[in-house]
């Protein structure tokens, strides 16, 4: 009879079920074949060095979403085109002329 490798009394790593398998943790005691391949495996796992498509659009996703509040928070007027053009001109310094039609020019 083979003794499989078990973690839990329930469970064997082989995925035989059953009241009267006989299962141990020390992997030295393990006759079981299936569940000797199961522990090579699960200790040399290989190593990812690449992302996955999943993990690339997430990243993806995250940035444009880092983007958009970005592009939101930045201060809007609450002027029109126009009164902001007006607003810039009564700003300069000196006599500078105003827009034709906005005001009564006091030069010319």
């Amino acid at each position: 009879m083979a003794i499989h490798y078990s973690t839990l009394q329930d469970n064997v790593a082989c995925g035989r079920t059953g009241l009267s398998l006989k299962s141990t943790q020390d992997v030295t005691q393990v006759s079981c074949k299936l569940c000797l391949r199961t522990v090579e495996k699960g200790a040399a796992e290989p190593v990812r060095k690449t992302p996955t498509l999943a993990e690339l659009r997430a990243a993806a996703k995250a940035a444009k979403a880092a983007q958009l509040a970005a592009e939101t928070a930045k201060p809007k007027s609450t002027l029109s085109p126009r009164a902001a053009w007006l607003q810039r001109l009564q700003q300069l310094p000196g006599t500078n002329r105003m827009p034709r039609g906005v005001a009564k020019q006091a030069f010319i």
